[in-house]
């Protein structure tokens, strides 16, 4: 599989279930990141999506994220995985 990617424009921060309606079946990468007590990502500024992790990493499109204006990074696997998408067809399919 061929990567690909995209720069965003956003420049406020979202939630994660922004985030999740926005770029599922996604890999997405965040600056400014936000997590709660435990550690968990509540959200951040979505820069880049991908269909893998890191992709665009061969462009070096990472690099104009490495200072401290950004903030942490963090990163959302957002991949649905086959089982469900082959369960959620089959429940459409039933409906």
């Amino acid at each position: 599989m061929k990567s690909k990617y995209k720069l965003l424009n956003h420049k406020e921060p979202l939630t994660k279930d922004e985030i999740k309606k926005l770029y599922d079946d996604c890999w997405v990468y965040l600056v400014n990141a936000q997590y709660d007590e435990r550690g968990q990502i509540t959200g951040g500024i979505p820069v880049v999506c991908g269909n893998v992790a890191y992709a665009g990493s061969e462009d070096d499109v990472y690099d104009q994220f490495d200072s401290e204006e950004y903030g942490k990074h963090a990163e959302l696997y957002l991949f649905k995985q086959p089982v469900l998408v082959a369960l959620e067809k089959l429940r459409l399919e039933n409906a």
